[in-house]
């Protein structure tokens, strides 16, 4: 220690033992266990990245039940749809949706307005282009059920011949509650030659009436592009 600005012999003598005393003990084991550079903890693992042993069974449990759930939710709202469009189309087709059928000429306005969309095909019995269209329209009534498909033979219908203009057949007009909406008279947009695919008419009609196509239906015409 420091007295009157000298350094008294004991002083120096007890830091030299000091001195000796902390070097012999940095030599020992204790110290250089305390020296060792301690891990670094580990990062928290999301519960999805850990595996059964790490976060137990009763979190993996919960884990699968919550998507469990989840799944079985959606599939319930997925077979509530089909549920509801399937009693839709039940509905449909008991007020003559679903088939194509011929009616006359008093049927004619309560079967185009008692419905939303509905479509008539003015025809000749010998017109070979008319037996084409029957064809078509045959198939794509089954598949587009929202629409009422009906035929009329146009000699026995003068009235709505005359009054919706109709001078070529086959000729079909489309309807939406009771009103026009588009006509096609011939093979009008549909071919140059005497047979098309049904799926260009069928595209025809739903565009008219905005419908979505159905997945065969666009594989067709996928086919046909």
């Amino acid at each position: 220690m420091l007295k009157n600005g000298m350094v008294s012999g004991n002083s120096n003598g007890e830091a030299g033992a000091r001195v000796a005393d902390m070097i012999d003990y940095m030599k020992t084991d204790e110290y250089m266990k305390k020296r060792e550079p301690k891990p670094e903890p580990e990062a928290k693992k999301p519960l999805y990245m850990k595996s059964a042993s790490e976060v137990g069974a009763g979190a993996v449990v919960e884990e699968m039940v919550e998507e469990d759930t989840e799944l079985l939710e959606l599939r319930a709202r997925r077979m509530a749809m089909l549920k509801k469009k399937q009693e839709k189309t039940h509905e449909l087709k008991k007020e003559g949706h679903g088939i194509y059928r011929d009616i006359t000429e008093k049927d004619f306005l309560p079967e185009v307005t008692q419905t939303q969309f509905s479509l008539v095909h003015f025809y000749h019995e010998k017109f070979q282009r008319c037996q084409i269209m029957h064809d078509k329209l045959g198939a794509i009534s089954k598949r587009v059920v929202q629409v009422k498909f009906m035929k009329i033979v146009a000699e026995e219908a003068p009235f709505f011949a005359d009054k919706l203009g109709i001078t070529v057949l086959p000729c079909i007009i489309l309807f939406n509650n009771g009103v026009g909406v588009d006509k096609i008279q011939g093979f009008e947009g549909l071919s140059h030659g005497d047979d098309f695919p049904a799926v260009r008419l069928e595209a025809r009609i739903c565009q008219c009436f905005k419908l979505e196509m159905c997945s065969d239906a666009l594989d067709e015409q996928a086919l046909d592009d």
